[in-house]
């Protein structure tokens, strides 16, 4: 029996040699891997800015919707923001007023602690300093 065994370890020895070689890549497969590696590491250049600067908008911009924004724009009136009052100065849209200077169509005509008044021939509005505490 144990004679048996030593021939039949190194048939099962042999025989898996073989079959690992089979499963090796052949040396072609290699080759064909490393020209797809060298096209992978060769420098790819994108475009420049010249080019980028002649594409054109890939937007369409419709006609309909261009109207109906201008439409809108000239049917709202100005909002003023009230963002600060300092000795009896009022910032109001980021700039700097004091009473009877005009604000857009308005005249600024009272300045209080914590909002302004604003008044024109047709209507008078109060605009309050929002408080952030």
């Amino acid at each position: 029996m144990k004679t048996l065994v030593k021939p039949i370890l190194g048939l099962l020895v042999i025989l898996t040699i073989i079959e690992a070689q089979d499963k090796l890549p052949s040396s072609s497969e290699v080759k064909e891997y490393d020209k797809i590696f060298e096209k992978i590491a060769e420098r790819r250049s994108g475009a420049d800015s010249i080019m980028i600067d002649k594409l054109e908008n890939p937007f369409i911009i419709l006609s309909s919707e261009q109207n109906a924004s201008e439409s809108n724009a000239t049917a709202q009136a100005p909002a003023y923001v009230l963002e600060a009052i300092f000795n009896q100065k009022a910032k109001i849209n980021g700039n700097w007023y004091k009473k009877n200077d005009l604000v857009g169509s308005y005249m600024l005509i009272k300045i209080t602690y914590n909002s302004v008044i604003l008044q024109n021939e047709i209507e008078k509005k109060r605009t309050c300093n929002k408080d952030k505490r």
